[in-house]
């Protein structure tokens, strides 16, 4: 990719760090390390400034990756510009479809379609000379590609339902329409296809506030394609979604030659189709339907499926299940559907192809009809292979998912046996090492040494209501600790129990009656009288932009006391830092409410859920302030279902005459030295005991 060209044009440190895709700290780090990294040309202080023409020149110097930034945050100001009139995602589309309709209508695109009339391809839309009929022609031109091509279905979302309203918007305000043209005429042709991904995958993450139905993770869609390269044929999806997994497989394998998909959202199928589109992919087929209900394809299409369906998702009408001849093994419970999609994947499979299917973990061992069904596949022997995987890699759930490898009736490489690995226990998938053991097992039937894995027989697994959990009966690679071990966490168990403090100034006697309920006052109500002042971020980081070096950063695990605090390079930040002064309070409002006192200051403020609260004058003292907060009735107030938050300006503190807040606070730190040797207390005594009862489960020591 080309450096920038406009010799004016300047960046941040944190311009930088977007351009190379990497973390803010990174940039620091370069900055430190490297001699010839180019120096500031404007800015002072955290407002520093560099030539973009240098900076390129540089990472290109060293082999750093680049992104092009500029085509990045000219698209992402589209965005802004439709605003007022749209939701992001459908403004996001619009700018999705003109990025399709040029790569297939610009002469100089690997993509052109030389059919289309002249009066509908890219550079005689785009300068059109009257903007009033720039909407008209972009219409016509989507039309027209459309209408040469059904084979494609729709494939501009602009043409077809809500958005379609955009086209419509722009025909009243074509200097919408014009912004939106210039900043895809802009893009370099040749990267049309990267461009479009990454943008997409931004609105994803950003616009969409990091949900959509339609997104599988990365880490997913990873683990899938490695795992199905080596299987090589059409591949399938039913649940195709944005398109990611199946286009991921697309670009792995031999043999690719047809590829398929269904989603039951229009606005799915065509971001899906037009990844394929840009991608150089000619046939492909992405269809509109809920496949449960519908199914817009037939039996034995592909040699892989793959698919990252709806977990426990309930079925609105499961009258027409029971008949349908896709569901061999069993209809699943209305409220569940999760061992619906295995039947569905083995229905597609054509003759020695595999499927690929994420599931939710307990679909592998809840009772009922759903061991009904696993029963039923054994029998079949369809279940080649479960890999349990660690929690936290879906994008729209936590919880824990399994890969199911899945082939038709009778074809799995051991007919009497299951492979089970349990690839939990770590949060850094290895791909790579489950796609190798998958195809060790079956090619050779050989059980693999390099992750934990068993091979269970059939005729087990059915005595035990198919149990499919790979985490039963798997050897842990965890070494049993030894008499050493365990006699010096004893001693260590005993030395926190006997230095634990006592309770001194707090006692029982030292508690009496108040006579009458003390005034509660609000952060807003302490704010107007100037007692102090709230300060939030400006800015948020995001996890890899803390570095080993700079200042420290208030966080909410260090607010909580969990951690020691992460550190920033001031001069990365885009925005003036807040920066904490001693006897600052800090707040995290987000999740458990909780507050600290800073007792050091020079820490950074970052984060959307930390404030700091900076008091005015003798009215409260710190340590008061900060343990009064954190009350039942403040906490309390949070509300949201996924992650709970309370308005600051509401949470309110009972106001005591300043020598009482001394005698409260005092008597409050010796109960918070004592729960902080508590937890420590509790953390040493779990280990302890685990030592204990692992050890004498493996036979290393014995109680006398």
């Amino acid at each position: 990719m080309s450096t920038p060209s406009n010799p004016t044009r300047t960046l941040s440190a944190s311009d930088i760090a977007q351009l190379a895709d990497v973390g803010r700290s990174t940039v620091s780090n370069w900055r430190q390390r490297y001699s010839d990294f180019p120096q500031p040309v404007d800015g002072e202080g955290t407002r520093l400034r560099f030539a973009a023409p240098e900076v390129g020149a540089w990472l290109q110097k060293h082999g750093k990756k680049m992104k092009n930034l500029d085509a990045d945050r000219m698209l992402w100001s589209v965005l802004d510009h439709w605003r007022s009139i749209a939701a992001p995602e459908h403004a996001g589309a619009l700018v999705a479809d003109l990025i399709t309709w040029r790569y297939v209508s610009d002469p100089d695109s690997a993509g052109f379609d030389d059919q289309l009339p002249t009066s509908a391809r890219w550079l005689r839309v785009k300068n059109a000379e009257f903007s009033a009929q720039l909407a008209e022609r972009v219409e016509a031109g989507m039309e027209a590609y459309e209408r040469t091509h059904p084979e494609w279905g729709p494939l501009f979302a602009a043409l077809h339902g809500d958005h379609h309203g955009l086209l419509v918007e722009a025909r009243r305000q074509p200097r919408l329409l014009e912004s939106a043209l210039d900043a895809v005429g802009h893009l370099d042709v040749t990267q049309l296809s990267t461009v479009y991904n990454a943008f997409q995958d931004r609105l994803t993450r950003s616009a969409r506030r990091g949900y959509d139905e339609s997104a599988s993770s990365d880490t997913l869609v990873t683990l899938v394609a490695t795992v199905a390269q080596s299987i090589p044929g059409s591949v399938h999806d039913p649940v195709v979604g944005s398109g990611r997994m199946l286009m991921a497989t697309a670009s792995r394998g031999a043999d690719r030659s047809q590829l398929t998909g269904q989603d039951v959202q229009l606005s799915a199928c065509v971001q899906a189709t037009q990844r394929a589109v840009l991608a150089g992919h000619t046939h492909v087929n992405i269809r509109q339907g809920d496949v449960l209900q519908h199914d817009v394809f037939g039996p034995g299409l592909a040699q892989v499926v793959v698919m990252d369906p709806p977990y426990g998702q309930t079925a609105v009408d499961t009258g027409n299940l029971y008949l349908d001849p896709r569901l061999a093994y069993g209809v699943p419970p209305r409220s569940r559907m999760d061992l619906a999609w295995p039947q569905l994947a083995v229905w597609y499979l054509g003759a020695q192809g595999r499927a690929f299917v994420l599931q939710a973990a307990a679909s592998a061992y809840r009772g009922g009809a759903e061991a009904k069904i696993r029963m039923s596949m054994l029998q079949a022997g369809t279940i080649e292979a479960i890999v349990a995987l660690p929690a936290g890699l879906a994008s729209r759930t936590s919880i824990p998912l399994n890969l199911w490898v899945l082939a038709r009736p009778g074809e799995t490489s051991d007919s009497d046996r299951v492979l089970l690995i349990d690839h939990r226990g770590t949060s850094d998938i290895n791909s790579e090492a489950i796609a190798t053991a998958l195809r060790e097992w079956r090619e050779h039937r050989t059980i693999p040494a390099t992750v934990p894995a068993e091979a269970r027989t059939v005729a087990e697994l059915l005595a035990e209501d198919a149990n499919l959990d790979p985490r039963r009966g798997i050897a842990s690679n965890v070494e049993s600790p030894d008499l050493q071990t365990v006699r010096a966490a004893v001693k260590s168990l005993d030395s926190v129990v006997t230095s634990m403090p006592r309770l001194t100034t707090l006692t029982a006697s030292s508690l009496v009656s108040s006579e009458r309920a003390p005034k509660l006052v609000s952060i807003t109500d302490l704010e107007k009288a100037g007692s102090l002042k709230v300060l939030r971020a400006l800015e948020t980081l995001r996890a890899d932009d803390y570095g080993i070096g700079g200042s420290p950063a208030v966080t909410g695990p260090w607010i909580r006391g969990l951690e020691e605090p992460r550190t920033i390079d001031l001069s990365l930040l885009e925005r003036e830092p807040v920066i904490t002064q001693v006897g600052d309070v800090l707040v995290q409002n987000a999740g458990e409410l909780s507050a600290r006192v800073d007792i050091e200051g020079g820490r950074v403020l970052t984060g959307s859920s930390a404030y700091l609260l900076r008091l005015n004058g003798d009215v409260l003292r710190p340590d008061y302030l900060a343990e009064l907060l954190v009350s039942t009735q403040n906490r309390n107030q949070a509300q949201g279902t996924a992650v709970s938050r309370l308005r600051l300006q509401d949470v309110k503190i009972p106001l005591l005459p300043r020598q009482h807040q001394e005698q409260v606070a005092n008597r409050l730190a010796e109960v918070r030295a004592l729960q902080n040797s508590a937890r420590a207390l509790v953390q040493i005594a779990d280990a302890t005991r685990q030592d204990l009862v692992d050890a004498i489960t493996a036979g290393t020591v014995s109680v006398s």
